[in-house]
């Protein structure tokens, strides 16, 4: 078995898909996105022959998924082929999230109920959670509208919608404490995008607030632009944070694999989670048996309820010794 057939068969755990972030070029053509549109979007994919950009630019790739789900079928439709399509890489757990948001036509709340509806309608042995997300660039009326909206879906669907994120352009907007305490308080968990750009102030705030989990986290540690006292304050915390390695890359964030941050918390056995094991296993020397434990440790970092985190072990603990001979 190569490496790469060894990271397809291992089962895994996605802990950061935004929903407009994870359509294919297959399902954006079946949602009627246009051919100018597509074209873009695989420019922007473009590794190998990328030129420099910003994050600012990346955030156009958004405006395309979320223009061609604006009404309640093509969201409905756009995550069941999201689900589908994790599942296929044998995605055994996946935390989908998404801002909800209202179109003509749509409402906040019929945009998260379209999503819950394609999660109850899937057809594969992959368990679904949903985080929903604050925008970080709107008002503090639409946050506030915004997190009312989550609070009130999520006691209706308390199973499924098992935490809140910060999410959004951080170049704009700010971290709003207050609303992710009352979320807190209300029995769900934070995932808060952090450090994805220098803002040191920002990240000492979020880092003191304590979130369960950090997504990025790419400027956080010295070497990669973050201040030491900040460094010192997360080896405190250890908090676990979400490694999306071709996404940083392909922003701008990261050059390469190679250089990329999640080698400072495999060398400090720091807790995280990543997308793609193959690009992991080939730029950090990562052992077979590393993959194996990072999709295991995964599980623990997940907003999965205790019995499904003892299922999911399960499933991870049989496959090794299924497969004892690849290892």
């Amino acid at each position: 078995m190569t490496i790469e057939e060894f990271c397809k068969s291992l089962p895994k755990l996605e802990l950061h898909a935004h929903l407009n972030g994870s359509l294919s070029e297959k399902t954006l053509k079946e949602l009627g996105c246009l051919d100018e549109s597509l074209s873009e979007f695989k420019k922007f994919l473009n590794i190998i022959n990328k030129t420099e950009r910003t994050l600012d630019e990346c955030f156009v790739l958004f405006n395309i998924s979320q223009a061609v789900t604006s009404n309640k079928r093509s969201v409905y439709l756009a995550t069941k082929s999201i689900i589908e399509e994790f599942a296929d890489d044998n995605v055994i757990y996946l935390e989908l999230r998404t801002t909800p948001r209202a179109e003509d036509g749509m409402s906040k709340e019929d945009y998260v109920t379209a999503v819950l509806k394609a999660i109850a309608d899937k057809e594969r042995d992959i368990i679904v959670k949903l985080i929903l997300s604050i925008n970080r660039g709107h008002d503090a009326a639409d946050s506030q509208d915004s997190l009312y909206s989550i609070l009130k879906m999520a006691k209706k669907y308390p199973d499924i919608i098992k935490g809140i994120d910060l999410s959004g352009n951080p170049y704009g907007g700010k971290f709003e404490e207050q609303l992710f305490r009352i979320a807190k308080e209300n029995g769900l968990y934070t995932a808060i995008h952090c450090a994805e750009i220098r803002n040191d102030k920002e990240v000492e705030e979020i880092l003191n607030f304590g979130p369960d989990r950090i997504g990025h986290a790419t400027f956080l540690h010295p070497k990669y632009g973050g201040s030491q006292e900040n460094w010192e304050l997360y080896c405190r915390k250890i908090i676990p944070i979400e490694c999306c390695l071709t996404s940083n890359i392909v922003c701008g964030t990261s050059r390469n694999y190679k250089e990329h941050h999640v080698q400072e918390w495999i060398k400090n056995d720091l807790p995280f989670s990543i997308n793609e094991y193959e690009y992991a296993s080939r730029s950090f020397d990562l052992s077979r048996n590393d993959l194996w434990s990072i999709s295991y440790n995964a599980i623990d970092h997940s907003f999965a309820s205790t019995e499904e985190k003892n299922l999911l072990k399960v499933k991870l603990e049989d496959w090794k010794q299924t497969n004892k001979r690849y290892f």
